[in-house]
Order: structure tokens, then C-alpha cells, then sequence
């Protein structure tokens, strides 16, 4: 049997012609610093919005070597990662514990964390860099690890939270009657579980605390501890940089987080699918 749509040949032909403006517009920022990227300094002004006329890698060479950017990288890298595993074992072991555990002020806690994850960055900086600083922690890696977990993992406990509260409780009642453990059903069962919407968070997660900037603007502040981040934006303002140098080091910060997506895309469909569906 042919299925009818509800919207007419017109209707469809409009949201059709709206999509494509939305993805035109989507991708013509990305466009725009890619071209200007491979643009010299003398041709930018004068074509500011078609194709290179001349491709020059200068803007990457001064971006990677003379603006350090390459060392900055590194520094994300090892940084990072170690954040968001650190981040997965906190959201994971939180939202396990307020979405199947029963304990007393169970609720009135998992309401602090969401409270926890309204405040902007901006307004917690302060009291965090003077946290940081009694914890002799300023200009170190771990300073930023901290605060990247503390401050993003609210969220990833509100998502994994949600998602272990929907799976059957039969799982753990059956579980507990093998005499399995709390830890032992969340290492063992519910996470094993919950991989797309783990997958999900960390890609969140990672996005989020290679992208930071107010943070660790204030705890990195010596030169050999910077981030990708710390380090663009110092060198704008250290050097005024024109828009083919910015744009090539901003290629160069976006190209980690987009492997990372294009790498673990089915992951992420999996987990938004997986957390639509109740039951």
C-alpha cells in the first residue's frame, strides 16, 4: 500500500529549498576560513570570498612554527584525553549511581548537579583559579584536568543518568541475585550497555574541553603549558594577526575534533537514537 504523505507536492518542495539554504549557510563560515587559509596576505583583501587565485601553505608554516601552534597541539593532546577518561568514569559511575541505585537524598543530590551545570564559566573563573591556586595546580595539566571534569561532567551525569534510569531494573535484580555487586553490575552489565550513549558524551566531552578557552586562559598561563585554544588566542593578541594566518590556525584546531567525529559518527547516531527510545 502506497503511503500517503501529509504535506502537499509545494509543501515539500519549500522545506526541501529551506534545508538546502540552512546547510548553505552552515557551511559557508567553514568555507570561508578554509579559502582564506590557502590565501596570501596581499590577496586576501582584495578577494576576500572566491577560491585561492594562488595556493600558499605560508599561513600554516607561521601558524605551526612561528606561532607555536604545533607545540600547542601536543599539549591538547596529552591533555585532553586523560580529561575525558577521567570525565567518562565520573558520568558513567554518577548517572549508574542516580539512575538505579536507591539511597537517601538521592534526588535532592541529583538536583545539585544540574544546578551545578547552569552557572557560565565566565562567573565561576575566579573562584576556580583561586581553588586551583591553593591546590598548587596553576601552570600544570592536571589544574586544567580538574577543571574541565568538574565543570562538564554535570551535563555527562545528566545524560547517563536519564539513560540508565530507562533500562529494565529486571537487570539489576537479576544481577544482585548472582550475587554480583554494585561495581560489578556497572563494569560488568550497565556499561557494557550503555557504549552509544558513552560514545556519545565523549565525543561531547572531548569537543568541549579541547574547545576551552576561559578556564585555562587562567590556569596555563606560561607559554610551555598552553592549549591549542590558550594559544591562538594569545597569539591574536600578542601579534594582531591577519585573517589568512588566523584562519590557517584555526584549520589547524579544528582538524582533531573533526576526525574525531568523522571516526566515531555511527557511534554518535547510535547513542541519539538509543536515548529517543523509552522502554
Amino acid at each position: 500500500m502506497k503511503k500517503v504523505s501529509p504535506f502537499s507536492p509545494g509543501a515539500r518542495i519549500l522545506v526541501q529549498a529551506l534545508m538546502i539554504v540552512l546547510v548553505v549557510a552552515s557551511l559557508l563560515p567553514l568555507y570561508n576560513v578554509i579559502s582564506a587559509s590557502f590565501k596570501s596576505i596581499d590577496e586576501f583583501p582584495a578577494n576576500p570570498i572566491g577560491l585561492p587565485q594562488v595556493v600558499v601553505g605560508d599561513n600554516y608554516e607561521y601558524a605551526a612554527f612561528a606561532g607555536k601552534l604545533l607545540q600547542f597541539t601536543v599539549n591538547s593532546v596529552l591533555f585532553v584525553p586523560g580529561a575525558v577518561l577521567l570525565y567518562l568514569v565520573v558520568c558513567i559511575a554518577a548517572g549508574y549511581a542516580f539512575g538505579k541505585m536507591r539511597f537517601a537524598l538521592r534526588l535532592p543530590l541529583f538536583l545539585l548537579v544540574l544546578f551545578l551545570s547552569i552557572f557560565p564559566q565566565l562567573l565561576l573563573a575566579t573562584q576556580v583559579f583561586k581553588l586551583i591556586s591553593l591546590m598548587h595546580l596553576t601552570n600544570t595539566g592536571w589544574g586544567a584536568i580538574l577543571t574541565w571534569v568538574a565543570y562538564f561532567a554535570p551535563f555527562g551525569t545528566y545524560i547517563m543518568t536519564t539513560y540508565f534510569a530507562d533500562m529494565p531494573y529486571e537487570l539489576v535484580e537479576a544481577a544482585r541475585i548472582d550475587g554480583a555487586g554494585p561495581v560489578k553490575i556497572l563494569t560488568r552489565i550497565m556499561a557494557p550497555l550503555a557504549k552509544p550513549m558513552t560514545a556519545t558524551i565523549a565525543i561531547i566531552g572531548f569537543q568541549s574541553m579541547w574547545n576551552e578557552l576561559p578556564f585555562s586562559l587562567l590556569i596555563l598561563q606560561t607559554q610551555e603549558q598552553r592549549t591549542l585554544t590558550v594559544g591562538i588566542a594569545m597569539m591574536r593578541g600578542e601579534f594582531g594577526l591577519r585573517v589568512p594566518i588566523l584562519s590557517a590556525a584555526l584549520v589547524i584546531a579544528m582538524v582533531v575534533p573533526m576526525a574525531m567525529f568523522f571516526i566515531f559518527q555511527r557511534q554518535i547516531t547510535l547513542g541519539v537514537t538509543a536515548g529517543a527510545v523509552k522502554g
